[in-house]
């Protein structure tokens, strides 16, 4: 009963005074959530504006880094066969060699796409100024079996003029060379009736990536690798 007697003697100056005070706390209460709410979106932009920041500076200093070492650009000029496995040297150059030729030591090599018989893959490459090639040891072994293109045997420059007695087209002495041939060859395969008397790299494949030689049938038609000396000499 007191409250129902204290509201209904309230007086309307009095209803008014209490309305705008709850209106005043009321907006301080909103007021209160934007200060918070500003507060934080000002804080997120201050977080992303120091990431970008700190971003661009990591891209300017790679930028740097990239210009005080130009080298790493340079495309390499020479060879470099004898440090590292075959199957992870650098890609042949042309270096000193006229086009479709490729540069290895002090000599350029040319494999034929199209098959000849030796004699004409001899002569072939004796118009171009070169020979079949001649494989000195390992090293050159391994450097004409990364580039060939073709999974098939090369005719290359070894030919067997008496029987039992290989020699070089170019004059090498055969017997101051590695002999690389392939397990169980030169057999001279009796069931050729014009023998095997001329060297090839092997379409075989070592498990080190090595063709290494075969004698075949000179009569026989194969792709073939010529070898000469640089335009410069």
């Amino acid at each position: 009963m007191e409250s129902v007697s204290y509201d209904r003697f309230t007086t309307p100056e009095a209803e008014i005074n209490h309305m705008g005070q709850k209106l005043l706390y009321d907006s301080g209460r909103q007021n209160r959530k934007m200060y918070i709410l500003y507060g934080v979106l000002v804080l997120y932009v201050f977080i992303l504006t120091l990431a970008v920041g700190i971003k661009i500076s990591q891209v300017s200093q790679d930028v740097a880094d990239l210009r005080l070492s130009p080298k790493t650009f340079e495309a390499p000029q020479t060879l470099q066969f004898e440090h590292a496995h075959f199957s992870e040297r650098v890609m042949p150059v042309q270096g000193p060699c006229q086009e479709n030729w490729v540069f290895y030591k002090d000599s350029c090599y040319f494999q034929s796409l199209t098959k000849k018989k030796w004699q004409s893959a001899e002569k072939n490459c004796v118009e171009k100024g070169s020979h079949l090639a001649v494989v000195n040891d390992l090293a050159e072994l391994d450097f004409l079996s990364s580039i060939v293109k073709l999974s098939e045997s090369y005719w290359i420059g070894l030919v067997e003029k008496e029987e039992g007695e290989w020699t070089w087209v170019d004059g090498t002495d055969y017997s101051t060379t590695e002999h690389l041939w392939d397990v169980g060859q030169p057999d001279d395969w009796d069931v050729r009736v014009n023998g095997e008397d001329c060297g090839q790299l092997h379409a075989r494949i070592t498990e080190e990536r090595r063709r290494l030689w075969n004698d075949a049938d000179c009569t026989l038609s194969y792709p073939y690798i010529c070898e000469g000396k640089p335009k410069s000499h």
